[in-house]
């Protein structure tokens, strides 16, 4: 067999020959279109809920349930349509969607087992994000809780994963009890670019002492050519003192703003 023989094989195994070559490239240009809006929305789909977390109107533990459920809802709605333009049947499709749930489930039960148990926390919710909490012989503020982990913060700033089969089977013991203030500071006269303002405050305000694990809220004021104005509501312990620390990282972020407190607020 010669190699142009060869070669000839090869592009009609593959789709490409002259009669095949058009109908391939469109089915490459479809799957790529489908799997790049699969992409864009679980990204758009978690920064929803993010937002909604974020602004208060969903628990962060609620959201991250949502989050995630809709996230893999999005990528099996994905998945199916991929296969479906590559021309395989319903009843195929079925079959491989069954054969790969129980080959999975086989293979990654204690994977699925964690799943079940952070499904269990998220709704029963025996503890709260910026909650203190000690779970076994782990101990610090509850930062994030995910469907198969647990991260705490200690005060010392380390980060803590506790795998949620270990939060689901151990002793939880748990104070502050989501007891909580919400405080409003005012910063005005802010050059920063808008679009990066809020980021800037997250990452300048993260891992402080008594601060909510929740992100701070930041509320567009005002914006002129002499700067922008903003309002920063954090959630912090009840009973501990922010305002210096809060004031001090906001005024070291923008140094040539005012900052001040507006007023606090007690947090549902």
């Amino acid at each position: 067999m010669d190699f142009a023989t060869f070669g000839d094989e090869i592009k009609a195994f593959l789709g490409l020959d002259e009669v095949h070559a058009a109908k391939t490239i469109a089915k490459a240009l479809q799957l790529l279109i489908v799997v790049l809006l699969t992409l864009w929305i679980a990204r758009w789909v978690r920064e929803k809920f993010r937002r909604r977390a974020t602004g208060g109107r969903l628990s962060a533990e609620v959201a991250t349930l949502l989050s995630q459920a809709a996230t893999v809802a999005t990528y099996g709605l994905g998945t199916t349509v991929a296969l479906a333009v590559l021309g395989a049947t319903w009843t195929a499709i079925a079959a491989i969607v069954g054969a790969t749930t129980l080959g999975i489930s086989l293979a990654l039960q204690d994977v699925g087992r964690g799943f079940v148990n952070g499904i269990y926390i998220l709704i029963e919710r025996p503890f709260r994000i910026g909650d203190r909490v000690r779970v076994g012989s782990a101990e610090g503020r509850v930062e994030e809780v995910g469907v198969r982990l647990t991260v705490l913060r200690t005060p010392a700033g380390d980060r803590i994963i506790v795998p949620n089969t270990v939060v689901f089977s151990s002793i939880i013991e748990s104070s502050a009890n989501g007891q909580q203030d919400r405080q409003h500071y005012a910063v005005s006269g802010i050059e920063l670019p808008i679009s990066d303002i809020e980021n800037a405050v997250r990452r300048s305000l993260a891992g402080m002492p008594h601060l909510s694990a929740r992100s701070p809220i930041v509320a567009l004021m005002a914006s002129s050519p002499d700067g922008t104005n903003i309002q920063v509501t954090v959630e912090h312990d009840l009973g501990n003192k922010v305002d210096d620390q809060v004031i001090t990282r906001l005024r070291s972020l923008f140094p040539g703003a005012t900052v001040a407190t507006v007023s606090a607020v007690p947090a549902s």
